[in-house]
């Protein structure tokens, strides 16, 4: 498995360690049953998110998602009603996102996590090819937007100031 990439590691510094070690837990297991695949990670308000989809373009092509939180880590399947569940683990009742709760390492251990990542996979269409591995796979990560101007830019007498 391949080291996380420092951002990745930065964004995670806001969270206690038990929980990085489940986000990075959660992102090699997601690794190892999707590579080759592109990932695209960045931050949402208080959350950490990371996309898996076949394509550079992940957010629209998404297969899963991983989103850290203070205290879990969430498994988002983006189309997870299509999924076959039978032991009951996913969660919500939107028309089309499922997700599965990840709350300790041990959650990472329960074959129906891993019957769920495979059949979304194979949803897909996607097939694994021989010998792939999480090095086969390609990151991308969001930096911080700019931060905005604190002023409008325009003076006080409602001129705009292009000096700025």
């Amino acid at each position: 498995m391949p080291k996380p990439p420092a951002a990745l590691i930065e964004f995670l510094h806001r969270y206690e360690p038990p929980t990085q070690t489940l986000a990075l837990g959660a992102r090699a297991f997601v690794l190892s049953e999707l590579a080759p695949c592109h990932e695209y990670i960045f931050t949402m308000r208080s959350k950490v998110v990371l996309l898996y989809g076949p394509t550079e373009r992940a957010i629209a092509d998404a297969l899963c998602s991983l989103a850290v939180f203070a205290r879990h880590v969430t498994l988002t399947f983006h189309r997870g009603v299509r999924l076959r569940d039978p032991e009951g683990l996913l969660r919500g009742s939107g028309k089309i996102m499922r997700h599965v709760t990840l709350k300790t390492p041990a959650d990472l251990e329960n074959a129906g996590v891993r019957k769920l990542l495979r059949e979304a996979r194979k949803e897909a269409g996607l097939k694994r090819p021989r010998g792939a591995s999480a090095a086969d796979v390609v990151t991308r990560i969001k930096t911080a937007s700019p931060a905005r101007r604190s002023q409008p830019p325009w003076d006080a007498f409602g001129f705009r100031d292009d000096s700025r």
